[in-house]
């Protein structure tokens, strides 16, 4: 069985893309053979680049999270208004049987 650490897929994704930017940004320093300024240039495009990728996946995640909690309001709103319909429904089995059900109480002696 896999454990969930409360992040899902998303934020794996997320740690590892962030592990690997990093992991990169070293590698590029230690072996660039460019000058420092250079290299700092580069370096400042990479992040960001990486922090508009990091905004665009969290903007993804934020409307993906969206459109999940508008269809839980939905399906929410669905039971309730299915639950009210079994209620009204017993109600009106039981008022049916209003007389007779009164006469098999007395018969058997439940109060």
């Amino acid at each position: 069985m896999q454990e969930s650490n409360g992040y899902g897929y998303y934020g794996s994704v997320v740690g590892w893309f962030l592990v690997g930017s990093v992991a990169g940004a070293c590698t590029a320093l230690l072996l660039a053979p460019a000058t420092g300024k250079r290299t700092r240039d580069r370096l400042i495009r990479k992040l960001r680049d990486t922090r508009e990728s990091v905004s665009d996946f969290t903007d993804d995640l934020a409307e993906k999270t969206r459109d999940m909690a508008e269809r839980a309001g939905r399906i929410s709103d669905k039971a309730v208004r299915l639950a009210g319909d079994a209620s009204a429904a017993a109600r009106e089995v039981i008022g049916s049987l209003g007389p007779h059900t009164e006469r098999a109480v007395k018969h058997t002696g439940a109060s």
